[in-house]
């Protein structure tokens, strides 16, 4: 009888923790829906992708473009920057700029730097479409750090930016 009690209970408490790790997820939905409700959002967990498509139009062309952050699997999970603009609908994949923790920090770079990650779309100056900056740890930036120089990439602030079509590389 005692065993068969133990049993029960072991299968109760395996069932409740089945339960949680179902519910763990990588999204920022619940941070989102109270600091910025406006943002179109969404998390797969299935695929592991954060989805930020339809907020900023990148290319001019009246239409808002596709963002996503793309998981890489494994044990730490990163996720490297995937645009897609409207214009040519071609998926441009960036494996070199990757976050663990690829989250909408900022509304300007003012504040960007006092954040230890992330990213941040912004125009920079007038009639300008918006560049996103992407915070690389220091885990990413090492490892890229050969392909980052080469690209003229200098800090850990990947700004990316597309003209006519034509992806644009920088740092800040």
């Amino acid at each position: 009888m005692k065993l068969l009690i133990t049993l029960l209970f072991l299968m109760s408490k395996l069932s409740s923790f089945a339960q949680k790790v179902e519910n763990i997820s990588n999204s920022f939905e619940n941070d989102y829906r109270k600091s910025n409700p406006t943002l179109n959002y969404s998390y797969d967990n299935s695929l592991q992708t954060h989805d930020y498509s339809n907020n900023w139009d990148f290319d001019k062309d009246g239409i808002k473009d596709e963002l996503y952050f793309v998981g890489t699997g494994g044990a730490h999970l990163y996720y490297f920057l995937k645009v897609v603009l409207s214009t040519d609908k071609k998926p441009r994949a960036f494996n070199f700029v990757e976050s663990d923790l690829p989250k909408l920090t900022a509304i300007d770079t003012l504040n960007f730097d006092k954040t230890p990650y992330g990213f941040v779309v912004a125009n920079f100056g007038v009639n300008s479409a918006p560049s996103i900056i992407v915070k690389l740890d220091n885990q990413s930036y090492f490892a890229n750090k050969k392909l980052l120089t080469k690209m003229n990439i200098r800090t850990k602030n990947v700004v990316i930016s597309f003209e006519k079509g034509k992806t644009k590389f920088g740092s800040l």
